[in-house]
């Protein structure tokens, strides 16, 4: 009974010792991690806060011992002083948790915010800060670790550039909500709009959105909007940047210019841009420099960055303004393709395809050589190598009708160009633009389908190779490259449409061009197989650290037998609904990728409703690296 009571006590005694030291083993580990806190004054989705995340991430992403926290105060939101001060209470437990080597702010709120509570919240840590409106840099010798990029918009690089396209233009109206931030630019832009005496300007700032949109609607043509904040009416509502031009580009009849990226390509004229993008870059490469030379005494505390002017071609064509009346140096977005240089490139890409095509044959030419010389000595061998040469003469088989309808697409895709060719160095030839168009729309489509075959035909090869792919791994957005890839197809789509449901970020660590592969491959199973004026549905997302790429269409279907034929890596050839061959490779490639990335294909499908694809990626490791 001793014994035992003795053996409780130490039990008791250890088990304490054991909970007193474990958090300072804990604190101790913490210690060695170089941590950077990345404090938006704004929420994740907002466009000028993403594209800040992305310039810090695009200068730490080769830079795996530095640890990202993202932390977003959400004061575009929320804003009332209840909300604040449950803020400094929560931030000041948050920062007991975690050392920082660095902290980033972006725009007012989070400077103010580490402003007041970084003595006592991190004290001694270097404060790299941009996005910053109307900054007194006077109260930066008080701060003496505080460093980076105030945010200036150019406003009379934008009004100038008005003056310029628009000189028959004298009204300009401006929009600026009553935000903190509204109230700050509204500081900048006043000693701005003195200077152009000749024009006229009026502004809003208190204004419900149905308001503003009557009076947009009653500007007449001597008009032109200056778009600056809108974030919150005048009842406290908020409004996304994409919600807010999109009600106004509705109702407008004039162009609207303004002075920051987040309304880029949304109906945006153009004018003397900041970009989000370049001060989040900025401000991550001084605070990588602050982590690697502490000391360092060369760094000024603030500085602005460069704006430039970026119009956007669609709307250029909607006021019939040419390139030549824009500022010098001018970046223009969605600028239309050149018409002879896709001609050429299409050209070039069917004479590479012949000669891979070329090569694969002389290289099948061969193998069917040696497979004769195989099949006389399967003959003299057992019966279980008969077995196997018969296996190979089904290979053999498989290959020819393979290269038969690769034949059959080649020579259509070829015919397509040179009829094209032949009717352009015509004489008389004379289109009008909607027939350009047109011409643009064929020949883009042959070009993709061509690009298809040579991806196929490249990543079929690289797999047959004995050594075997060589992989890069980098991190990407997997919802970016889904919109670029959907947006290509829908060139070449007559009466297929497409239903997308991802969105914001879905970053994966992984081969990119090896994924592209993958998912334009299902995509374009899907289409192939749907019936006219069809929908494929695409979405994307994660699970339990696994992320999933679904592809739904709502056509022919598969059998059970058919499903069995792809996952054995011998598909049963069926043709699109449309006509279109098959050439059988893609699939099967796909699958052997998957099994390289340790990933799965899922298949679901009911004949006469259609097929769900869906792709399982998981993320790579640099170790991992074939």
């Amino acid at each position: 009974m001793r014994k035992l009571l003795t053996f409780c006590i130490i039990f008791f005694l250890l088990q304490i010792l054991t909970i007193k030291i474990s958090p300072l083993f804990a604190q101790n580990s913490s210690k060695n991690e170089t941590n950077v806190l990345v404090l938006h004054s704004y929420h994740q989705g907002l466009a000028w806060t993403d594209s800040i995340t992305r310039g810090i991430r695009s200068v730490f992403k080769d830079k795996p011992d530095i640890n990202l926290i993202f932390e977003y105060l959400d004061t575009k939101r929320n804003y009332n002083e209840e909300y604040l001060n449950a803020l400094q209470n929560i931030y000041k437990v948050k920062a007991k948790q975690i050392p920082f080597k660095a902290i980033i702010t972006s725009d007012n709120a989070a400077f103010d915010f580490v402003r007041k509570n970084g003595n006592e919240f991190y004290p001694n840590v270097p404060i790299i800060y941009c996005g910053v409106n109307d900054l007194d840099t006077s109260i930066l010798k008080d701060y003496p670790n505080f460093f980076g990029y105030g945010e200036k918009a150019d406003h009379y690089g934008t009004i100038s550039a008005i003056k310029r396209i628009f000189p028959e233009r004298k009204n300009i109206f401006i929009i600026n909500d009553n935000t903190e931030t509204g109230q700050a630019i509204q500081k900048e832009i006043k000693g701005i709009t003195d200077q152009f005496k000749d024009l006229n300007f009026e502004s809003v700032s208190e204004f419900t959105m149905e308001s503003l949109q009557q009076t947009i609607r009653n500007l007449d043509d001597t008009y032109v909007i200056y778009l600056l904040v809108l974030n919150r009416d005048k009842n406290g509502k908020f409004i996304s940047y994409q919600k807010g031009i999109t009600q106004i580009k509705e109702v407008a009849h004039v162009p609207i210019f303004g002075s920051w990226d987040f309304y880029l390509d949304k109906g945006l004229f153009g004018g003397k841009i900041t970009r989000g993008y370049e001060q989040g870059e900025r401000a991550a490469m001084l605070a990588l420099k602050l982590i690697q030379e502490p000391c360092a005494n060369d760094i000024p505390q603030f500085n602005y960055l460069p704006s430039s002017y970026v119009f956007d071609c669609n709307e250029l064509r909607t006021f019939n303004i040419s390139k030549n009346q824009l500022p010098k140096n001018s970046i223009l977005l969605n600028e239309p393709k050149d018409f002879g240089l896709i001609l050429k490139i299409s050209i070039i890409s069917v004479i590479v395809l012949i000669l891979i095509v070329l090569g694969l044959t002389i290289w099948l030419k061969v193998k069917q050589n040696r497979a004769k010389v195989l099949q006389y000595l399967v003959h003299e061998k057992t019966s279980k190598l008969n077995e196997t040469n018969e296996e190979l003469q089904q290979v053999i088989q498989n290959k020819n009708k393979f290269f038969s309808i690769l034949a059959h697409d080649l020579r259509g895709s070829i015919g397509v160009i040179l009829n094209l060719s032949t009717f352009i160095n015509k004489p008389e030839f004379a289109i009008s633009e909607e027939e350009k168009n047109e011409f643009n729309k064929d020949i883009f489509h042959v070009v993709t389908r061509t690009n298809g075959l040579l991806e196929d035909l490249f990543y079929w090869g690289t797999i047959q190779a004995e050594d075997g792919p060589k992989l890069t791994f980098t991190e990407f957005d997997i919802n970016e490259v889904l919109t670029e890839m959907t947006e290509i197809f829908q060139v070449n789509l007559s009466e297929v449409s497409f239903n997308k449901n991802f969105n914001g970020e879905l970053r994966i660590t992984s081969d990119l061009n090896i994924c592209k592969f993958l998912f334009r491959n299902i995509i374009q199973n899907a289409i192939k197989y749907s019936y006219k004026k069809g929908r494929v549905e695409i979405q994307s997302y994660s699970k339990n650290n696994q992320f999933y790429i679904e592809v739904k269409d709502y056509g022919l279907g598969m059998s059970k037998e058919i499903i069995e034929s792809i996952y054995q890596k011998n598909p049963i050839r069926v043709e699109g609904l449309s006509g279109q061959k098959t050439t059988g490779l893609g699939l099967p490639t796909v699958l052997d990728y998957l099994e390289i990335l340790k990933g799965q294909l899922l298949i679901e499908s009911e004949v006469g409703k259609g097929s769900t694809f869906t792709i399982v990626l998981k993320n790579q490791e640099e170790s991992e690296q074939a």
